[in-house]
């Protein structure tokens, strides 16, 4: 492609293009949009922010939402799908019985709006917070929150058989 088609397929209206889910080599999103983006797609790859404990420190770190896929803006019949597959870190795009499926346009308008908002990458609980578990086996029982498990799971510490036992749960 040259600079010439280039910016013009940047400059294109996608008011009529739908979003497609691409599959991308594994840990490699942000390779895969950024050569996506140098051949002239517009990609989308939502992502957020956590706290994480790296090396005994707690740190910001920002990882993708979907691991392994990203989103790009298409119209079949207008712009080629094919070289999707050859781009360096992407796999192709995802198909359902040989039919590329498009993502409602609601829902990514609503991932974009979620991501350009400010992330409060604060943890619900602080260590020490007593919790109560909500549903399963240990419904109504209180625990103390230790730590978060990533984005939707937490450890905490539960008085059980005379000992206290740490059990990974998920957050509601």
């Amino acid at each position: 492609m040259t600079l010439a088609s280039q910016t013009l397929f940047e400059d294109r209206d996608y008011a009529r293009a739908n979003w497609y889910v691409v599959a991308t080599k594994t840990r490699e999103e942000e390779k895969a949009r950024i050569n996506l983006e140098r051949q002239g797609y517009v990609v989308f790859l939502p992502k957020l922010s956590l706290k994480k404990r790296r090396k005994g420190h707690w740190q910001v770190v920002t990882e993708s939402l979907f691991p392994g896929y990203l989103f790009v803006a298409l119209e079949l019949g207008e712009d080629d799908p094919a070289p999707i597959r050859s781009t360096v870190g992407c796999i192709g795009l995802v198909r359902f019985a040989h039919v590329y499926t498009p993502v409602p346009v609601e829902l990514i308008r609503s991932l974009q709006a979620i991501e350009s908002e400010t992330n409060d990458v604060e943890a619900p609980f602080k260590p020490g917070d007593k919790v109560r578990f909500v549903s399963g086996p240990f419904v109504g029982i209180e625990a103390v929150f230790a730590m978060a498990r990533g984005g939707d799971r937490a450890q905490v510490l539960l008085q059980l058989l005379g000992k206290v036992q740490r059990i990974t749960c998920l957050l509601y």
